[in-house]
């Protein structure tokens, strides 16, 4: 399972002398803003002209962060404040960072590959992966309930159209305790899903194709780390997935142009996605689209 991605150009590591100068005392965590008092000065006229009209309810405020990246917390990463915006067009990030604070990324949300939300201890991270841009901001695991509300409305606007979704076979069906609800973004959402479980308890995988998405949720207890848990939530458009090939446990998809590679835990959840990828990748093609490569098939004409 991806650990946390690397800094992006608007990060740099600071010495741990300088983190309190940087972080300021009484800050809120992340938000969102009430008024437009509440966001840094410029933001929100320059996210609006850069994807389209954004309402108050479509900003999330990231104050700024610092997450030690040495042994002995030495040096840290820092975040600057940042706010993502949600547009008529597609999705936009506005830093305060130097040489001057703007737009750093915008995405359209045609161009959206994969939504994916990711966590490590105490530092959690939320990655929108386009066909040329990479959007990804961190913040601290008090936060996860008002990201993973904005998410959800990030996710239905890449995603605004249900479609028919495969069917399940029974050794594909989970044993139960599984969450499915987590996975739909509406009431009237059907899914089809599997499920991972070690043996130890130290690690879960739910693989689920729902009317809008393709999920994968995640998570690790580390071996040497029992008390720290590792988090991944990868959330993939239907509508965005244009080609895939299963192998062994890997599954390698191309969405929205972006090339990605899924591990997954096990080779029924591999053999899972196998079924259901080349199911919805031949339905596009009845639809009319233009032919991908079928997903589980290789040159040798076997199935991995």
């Amino acid at each position: 399972m991806a650990g946390q991605p690397a800094e992006t150009d608007w990060e740099y590591v600071v010495g741990r002398d300088l983190v309190p100068h940087l972080l300021f005392a009484g800050r809120r965590g992340v938000h969102r803003p009430g008024a437009e008092a509440w966001l840094p000065d410029g933001a929100h006229p320059a996210i609006t002209e850069s994807v389209g009209r954004t309402g108050l309810e479509d900003l999330l405020v990231f104050p700024a962060a610092a997450w030690p990246v040495e042994p002995w917390q030495r040096r840290s990463l820092y975040s600057p404040p940042c706010v993502t915006g949600i547009g008529e067009r597609g999705i936009a990030l506005w830093v305060q960072a130097l040489p001057v604070p703007g737009v750093r990324v915008q995405v359209p949300f045609e161009e959206i590959a994969a939504i994916e939300r990711r966590g490590d201890g105490p530092c959690h991270t939320l990655v929108v992966t386009g066909r040329a841009a990479r959007l990804a901001v961190r913040y601290d695991a008090d936060g996860q309930a008002v990201v993973d509300a904005w998410t959800s409305r990030l996710r239905m606007r890449a995603a605004p159209t249900p479609a028919p979704v495969p069917p399940c076979s029974r050794g594909h069906e989970p044993r139960g305790g599984e969450d499915r609800g987590a996975l739909l973004l509406s009431a009237g959402d059907t899914i089809a899903c599997a499920a991972w479980r070690s043996r130890a308890g130290r690690g879960t995988c739910l693989l689920g194709v729902t009317s809008r998405e393709l999920v994968v949720v995640q998570s690790r207890r580390p071996c040497g780390r029992p008390w720290r848990l590792t988090t991944r939530t990868l959330c993939v458009p239907r509508g965005s997935i244009e080609g895939a090939v299963v192998r062994s446990k890997t599954v390698l998809l191309r969405s929205a142009g972006a090339e990605m590679r899924i591990v997954l835990e096990s080779r029924g959840l591999a053999a899972a996605a196998d079924s259901w990828l080349r199911w919805m990748l031949s339905d596009l093609r009845r639809l009319g689209s233009a032919g991908p490569p079928r997903a589980g098939r290789h040159g040798d004409g076997k199935r991995q």
